[in-house]
């Protein structure tokens, strides 16, 4: 560890940068920093990489425990001591952070080749003696601190990557492994409890670094949430994937949605029966929190990934399905509400409209297909309640686009019922249309004639 700091002292750099933050502090890191990359360290700091590397392939187990446990906790030091400068600096000595960026490239290699050069003596299973699928783990967590620092996909990034993942998928013990390394919720929210942060307003979205750990894990995750268990995919996992479905940085969101579509598709196992309970008391939260961010922070096509996989993958008329529904209904006449007062030609220009009224309404479309026999009455029920509600004009509109959607559709089973649906709907449309001349008492008993034969259409589907 002491040659690790000697050869690239970023840790301690960073530490200082943090623990000095007032006066000149500042100026003397920098000197320390261009003072480093001056030096013959440095600029030595490939070949003597390479030459750690082949030194721990000829050691012995006793020695490459040692050496892979003191690469593991500089990555770690790196997180914290990179976490807590950027959250000081950040704004207020942004060339400091350039000058430090300088030596961080050299500190993320060290890390990334030592661990290539790991994954080829201890993830070879070929190897009975020295394999240890633990290590994978390790790995992945400190890639995981080192993320933030990387500005390319080097290739032995990806091999090593590439062979942890591997080994995680098969080993049920290095994933609890890599789960319980996950920062937990509190962590994730609450300020570092550092005596340089005192005072000052922590925002966890504006956290980068940790945002960067955090998404190095939602895109590992996916891979292997058919071994996670479901206790720990409910203790750990939920509340951050929850978390991060609301932050600003849309890659961090669009992966969150993976890891909720992978847990949903994932399939049986042990704990099944915990598994599929799980999943439908997630999905309430779920829909809840990818909706009210949308539109805005919520992708449109995680939200429909999302979706999706929950009508396929949960049992058939699972009330969660049916509040899905039921949510994206109310979404899509609010979004509409708004459009509509926005945009007056907005119906006139519906077919190439790109607003998120319109996605979520063909989101809504497009589940005529997907859901289970079960839920398709209330699906039914609950857009021909939304279209008798909207005005004549874009009654029309949609009806058009459901009735181009069934005729394309070669569903045999669901098509001969949405097309009388459809006949029944557009006669109601008819109707409503021709009581908005008549006398208020006439037009009340169309409506609750309306009302009747929309109710008749309900029970015969």
């Amino acid at each position: 560890m002491g040659l690790l700091k000697e050869l690239l002292p970023l840790p301690d750099m960073l530490r200082i940068s943090v623990e000095i933050a007032e006066g000149k502090s500042a100026e003397f890191v920098k000197a320390q920093v261009n003072q480093h990359l001056d030096s013959v360290l440095i600029k030595e700091a490939d070949p003597v990489t390479g030459v750690l590397c082949n030194q721990y392939s000829c050691a012995n187990d006793k020695a490459k425990n040692f050496v892979e446990t003191c690469v593991w906790e500089y990555a770690q030091e790196i997180y914290c001591h990179l976490r807590a400068a950027l959250l000081l600096h950040r704004g207020k000595q942004d060339d400091l952070i350039t000058e430090i960026d300088k030596i961080a490239e050299a500190s993320f290699l060290m890390v990334v080749v030592f661990a290539a050069e790991v994954t080829k003596h201890r993830l070879n299973a070929k190897s009975s003696e020295s394999f240890q699928p633990e290590v994978a783990a390790r790995i992945l967590v400190a890639f995981s601190s080192v993320e933030h620092l990387r500005r390319l996909r080097l290739p032995e990034y990806t091999e090593a990557v590439r062979r942890a993942v591997l080994v995680n998928q098969e080993n049920a013990a290095a994933i609890a492994l890599f789960i319980e390394s996950m920062p937990s919720y509190a962590e994730l929210t609450n300020q570092p409890d550092l005596p340089s942060l005192a005072g000052t307003k922590y925002i966890w979205h504006r956290d980068e670094v940790q945002t960067s750990r955090i998404l190095f894990y939602l895109r590992v995750v996916p891979t292997c949430v058919g071994l996670i268990p479901a206790h720990m995919i409910r203790d750990k996992v939920a509340s951050i994937m929850f978390l991060y479905l609301q932050h600003p940085n849309e890659k961090v969101t669009s992966a969150s949605h993976s890891v909720m579509v992978s847990f949903l598709s994932s399939g049986s196992g042990t704990d099944q029966d915990d598994r599929t309970a799980l999943k439908e008391q997630l999905i309430f939260y779920y829909i809840k929190r990818s909706l009210e961010a949308y539109p805005g922070v919520t992708p449109f096509d995680g939200l429909a990934s999302g979706v999706a996989a929950l009508v396929r993958h949960l049992p058939a008329g699972s009330p969660a399905i049916l509040f899905c529904i039921h949510s994206l209904v109310v979404k899509a006449k609010d979004l509409c509400d708004t459009a509509m007062i926005q945009d007056k030609s907005l119906w006139r220009s519906w077919e190439e409209s790109t607003e998120p009224c319109k996605k979520t309404l063909d989101l809504l479309l497009r589940l005529i297909f997907l859901v289970d026999i079960q839920s398709f009455p209330y699906l039914l029920k609950e857009l021909a309640e939304f279209v008798t509600l909207l005005p004549k004009e874009a009654q029309d509109v949609l009806l058009d686009d459901m009735h181009a959607h069934v005729a394309e559709s070669d569903d045999v089973t669901r098509k001969p019922v949405l097309v009388s649906w459809l006949q029944s709907l557009s006669y109601i449309s008819s109707q409503s249309s021709r009581s908005e001349s008549r006398s208020k008492a006439t037009s009340a008993s169309s409506v609750g004639s309306d009302e009747l034969t929309l109710n008749r259409t309900m029970a015969r589907l």
